[in-house]
C-alpha cells in the first residue's frame, strides 16, 4: 500500500518552485521598471506630507532583494505546512499587511521602501502555493484513510485459527 506521507526532513518541490517564482517575477518587474510611475506617485505623495526621505530601498536593491527572498519562501513554506484553507488565507493577507507596514516604518528613519515589487512577489507566492495546498492533500492536514483493514485473517465470519483470549497466548 503506498504511503501518503513524505520521509521526515523531505522540503517539497512546490515550495522551491513557488518561492522562486514569486521572487523573480517580482525582481524583474522591478527591474523593468514596470512599477516606476507608481513608485515616484508614492514617494512623491510621501514627500508631500513633509516626511524627509534621504534613501530608497526595496526591489532590486540587495536589501529588498533579500527581505523579497525571505518573504517569498517563508510564505510559500507556511501555506503549504498549514491546515485549513481560512488559516491560509489569514497567512496572505498578514504577509501582504506586513510588506505594506514596511512603508511607515521605514520612514521614520528617513527611507523610502518601494512596496511593489515585493507586494507582487508575496501576492504570486501566496496564490500560488494556495492554489496548490487547495488542490492537493497536504501532509499537515493528516491521513484520510479508507475503511480499516482487518489485521486477523477471517474465514467468512470467523477467523482461520482458534485465538486464545489469554494473554500469553
Amino acid at each position: 500500500m503506498p504511503s501518503h506521507h513524505k520521509p521526515a526532513g523531505q522540503i517539497p518541490v512546490p515550495l522551491f518552485v513557488f518561492g522562486a517564482v514569486a521572487l523573480l517575477l517580482g525582481v524583474m518587474t522591478e527591474i523593468l521598471g514596470v512599477f516606476d510611475r507608481a513608485t515616484a506617485s508614492l514617494r512623491a505623495l510621501c514627500e508631500s506630507g513633509n516626511v524627509v526621505l534621504s534613501t530608497t530601498a526595496g526591489v532590486p536593491d540587495l536589501s529588498g532583494i533579500l527581505v523579497t527572498t525571505c518573504a517569498s519562501f517563508g510564505l510559500a513554506g507556511a501555506v503549504l505546512t498549514t491546515p485549513g484553507n481560512g488559516r491560509r488565507v489569514i497567512l496572505g493577507v498578514s504577509a501582504l499587511t506586513l510588506t505594506i507596514a514596511f512603508l511607515p516604518a521605514f520612514a521614520v528613519w528617513g527611507i523610502f521602501w518601494k512596496p511593489f515589487g515585493m507586494t507582487l512577489a508575496i501576492s504570486w507566492s501566496w496564490f500560488s502555493s494556495f492554489l496548490y495546498a487547495r488542490t492537493h492533500r497536504m501532509p499537515c492536514e493528516g491521513v484520510r484513510s479508507d475503511d480499516a483493514e482487518n489485521v486477523i485473517p477471517l474465514n467468512g465470519e470467523r477467523a482461520l485459527e482458534d485465538r486464545s483470549l489469554r494473554a500469553d497466548g
